[in-house]
C-alpha cells in the first residue's frame, strides 16, 4: 500500500512519492539553543523520530537533516535571544548556544530520538547565507536599507500560499515589530546590521550584521538538498510566518517551484488546555518528565494521539501511558518464559499476521499512530490470552516476540529489561501457584501468594495477562 501524508500545503492526503524514486530528503526545524528543551520539543521530534523509523524500515533512504539556529532569532522587541541569554548568564553567546546545543542532544538521547545525518549551525553557513540573499537582490525580490536586506513579499506572487493568508490580512512587524526602513510592514528582514553592543557579527556586501532567522534554513537547506526537496517539517505554529518565508525566499533565489513537495506539521502541546509561556509559568522540560515517567511511556503517550492534534500535558494519561508500556514489558517476559512449552502447530499466528498488517495499513495512512497502537495492544492482549489459555506453539510466541519488538521500535516503547530479577525459590512458588490455580484449587494458591510475600517480599498480582510482581515495599 502507498503511503499518504498529509500536505499542509494542499490540506488533503497525498501518496507519497518522493522526487528521486526511495530517496528521501527530510528537513525538520531544529531548536533556538537559547533555553533548556521543553516537552513541546519532545512531542515534535519524537514524531519526525518515528517517521524516520518507518520509512527506513519499509525500504526507503531517508536523509534527515535537522538545522541549529544559533543566531538571528529575534523576540518581539528585536533583540537576539541568545544574546538576551548572554546577557543574563553573563556568558558569551557562543558559550550559550554550545551548552543549550549539548543539553538537546543529550535529550535526545534520553528520549530514545536518534541524531539525523546532520545538525547544522547558522554560524557555519553565513557564507551560503549571504549567497542565498544575493541572488534574492540580484532576482528583484529584495532591497538593501542602511546596511540592512529586507524581502519584499509584494513582488513574490506566492506569498501566503502555505498560510492561506494574504498580505494585507497579516500582522505588520513579522517578528520583529515596525521598522522605518521597511517599505512594507509584511517585509522580513534577510540581514541586519548589527549594533557595536552585538556581538554576533559577520562582514557582508551590506553591512557588518547577522541573518534573518527565516533565511538561515533556506540557506542550509539549499546547500544540502539543492533547491527543492521531498518533506520539511516543523511545529505547526511555525507554518507562519517562518515556513511562509522560507518558501518566498527559497523560490525567489532559484527560481524552482516547488521549494517543497510535503509540508508536514506536528500540532500543538498545552499544558491544561493553555500554551506552554514562561509568563504563565506553566513549561514543562523534558529532562524532568523523562526522570519522572521514562522515555518510553513518553513516547507511548506521544504517539496515542495523532501528530496533527493538539495534545494536552496531564498526568492521568501519562499514568495510563506507563500501565500499558509495562504491560508490553511483563509481555515480552511471559513469552520469554514460555517458550518451549508450547506444541508445533500454530494457533493463531494468521490472527497475529492479520493485526500486524492492519498497524501498518494505519501508519501508512497518514502515520495515524493511534489506531496503529490499538493494534499493537489487540496483539498484545491476543498473546496473553493463548498463554493463559495454554493454547500455543513455539512458532507463535517466536513470531509474536519478533511482531512486538519490530512494531514497538518505532516509537520506541518497548520498556528496557529490568534489571531486578526473581530468585529461583520465588519462581519454584509461582509455578505451584499457578498449577493450583489451573486446576480451581483457589485456597492453595492464595496460600502460597501469601507465603511468597511473607518470606520474600514479593508481592503477586493477578491481571488479565496473567500475574505481575512487584516488591512489598
Amino acid at each position: 500500500m502507498t503511503i499518504r501524508l498529509f500536505n499542509t500545503m494542499t490540506k488533503k492526503k497525498e501518496a507519497f512519492k518522493p522526487l528521486k524514486s526511495k530517496q528521501v530528503k527530510l528537513f525538520v526545524c531544529g531548536v533556538t539553543v537559547y533555553d533548556y528543551t521543553h516537552l513541546g520539543h519532545a512531542r515534535t521530534y519524537s514524531f519526525y523520530d518515528t517517521l524516520v523509523r518507518f520509512l527506513n524500515h519499509q525500504g526507503y533512504k531517508v536523509k534527515y537533516i535537522q538545522n541549529v539556529t544559533d543566531v538571528g532569532h529575534l523576540l518581539d522587541t528585536g533583540e537576539d535571544r541568545i544574546l538576551k541569554k548572554a546577557r543574563e548568564e553573563k556568558k558569551n553567546p557562543l558559550e550559550i548556544a554550545q551548552l543549550y546545543l549539548n543539553h538537546w542532544m543529550e535529550m535526545m538521547e534520553k528520549m530514545k530520538i536518534d541524531k539525523p545525518d546532520l545538525m547544522p549551525r547558522a554560524t557555519e553557513h553565513i557564507k551560503e547565507i549571504t549567497k542565498q540573499i544575493s541572488d534574492i537582490i540580484k532576482n528583484g525580490y529584495a532591497y538593501i536599507a542602511n546596511g540592512s536586506v529586507y524581502f519584499d513579499v509584494s513582488k513574490f506572487k506566492g506569498y501566503g500560499k502555505l498560510s492561506k493568508k494574504i498580505p494585507n490580512e497579516l500582522k505588520a512587524g513579522a517578528r520583529v515589530g515596525i521598522n522605518v526602513d521597511k517599505t512594507d510592514p509584511h517585509d522580513f528582514a534577510l540581514w541586519i546590521q548589527a549594533p557595536p553592543e552585538h556581538v554576533l557579527r559577520w562582514e557582508s556586501p551590506w553591512s557588518v550584521g547577522y541573518p534573518g532567522w527565516h533565511v538561515e534554513d533556506t540557506a542550509i537547506a539549499v546547500r544540502y538538498f539543492g533547491p527543492q526537496y521531498d518533506v520539511h517539517g516543523g511545529a505547526i505554529e511555525l507554518a507562519f510566518p517562518h515556513h511562509e518565508a522560507e518558501i518566498a525566499q527559497a523560490e525567489a533565489a532559484t527560481g524552482k517551484k516547488p521549494y517543497v513537495k510535503y509540508w508536514v506539521h506536528t500540532g500543538l502541546l498545552t499544558i491544561n488546555k493553555q500554551k506552554m509561556s514562561k509568563s504563565v509559568g506553566n513549561i514543562v522540560m523534558i529532562s524532568d518528565m523523562v526522570e519522572k515517567w521514562g522515555p518510553e511511556a513518553l513516547r507511548l503517550w506521544i504517539a496515542s494521539t495523532n501528530y496533527r492534534k493538539p495534545i494536552d500535558y496531564n498526568e492521568n494519561d501519562l499514568e495510563v501511558a506507563k500501565k500499558r508500556m509495562e504491560r508490553i514489558g511483563s509481555t515480552l517476559e511471559r513469552i520469554k518464559e514460555n517458550i518451549g512449552k508450547g506444541g508445533s502447530k500454530r494457533i493463531f499466528s494468521a490472527k497475529l499476521e492479520k493485526l500486524k498488517k492492519e498497524f501498518f495499513k494505519a501508519m501508512e495512512d497518514d502515520f495515524n499512530t493511534p489506531l496503529a497502537l490499538s493494534k499493537f495492544f489487540e496483539i498484545i492482549t491476543l498473546v496473553n490470552k493463548h498463554i493463559y489459555n495454554g493454547k500455543f506453539s513455539n512458532s507463535d510466541l517466536k513470531l509474536s516476540q519478533d511482531v512486538i519488538k519490530e512494531l514497538g521500535e518505532f516509537f520506541q516503547i518497548i520498556p528496557e529489561k529490568k534489571k531486578a530479577q526473581l530468585p529461583k525459590a520465588v519462581l519454584d512458588l509461582i509455578r505451584k501457584r499457578e498449577a493450583a490455580r489451573k486446576i480451581g484449587n483457589f485456597e492453595l494458591a492464595d496460600k502460597i501468594r501469601n507465603e511468597i510475600r511473607e518470606k520474600y517480599g514479593v508481592v503477586i498480582e493477578d491481571t488479565k495477562d496473567g500475574f505481575r510482581w512487584k516488591s512489598a515495599d
